[in-house]
């Protein structure tokens, strides 16, 4: 195992998740929270969740804070699968942010929009 692979793993272990039907049920909730796609954007333009700001990786933590309606405010981040979020999230977690991961990211959402 590669060591980005070994730090992806603890991190899928420490870090809060949410599964795909646990974000249906915060929309239906009308729980407020930012949904982030880490991913770039030639990725995000062949499909994204509704209502997510796309804002890749390498500019997101200088960025994250004008999307944010409150401090407090949940973040929800995603990218293609698994990798990108974990460390995303790790360094949004860093900054004082609650920030959670979208579990098996777009791949994981559109499986179970079908």
């Amino acid at each position: 195992m590669s060591l980005f692979e070994k730090r992806i793993a603890e991190l899928e272990e420490e870090l809060p998740h949410l599964e795909p039907a646990d974000l249906v049920d915060w929309r239906q909730a009308g729980r407020s929270f930012l949904l982030v796609d880490v991913r770039q954007p030639e990725e995000a333009a062949e499909g994204s969740i509704d209502g997510a700001v796309n804002i890749p990786r390498p500019k997101l933590e200088a960025s994250i804070e004008a999307h944010l309606k409150d401090p407090e405010q949940p973040v929800v981040v995603y990218c293609g699968y698994r990798g990108r979020s974990q460390l995303v999230a790790d360094s949004l977690r860093a900054m004082g942010m609650d920030a959670r991961v979208l579990r098996g990211g777009y791949s994981a959402w559109r499986d179970t929009q079908t």
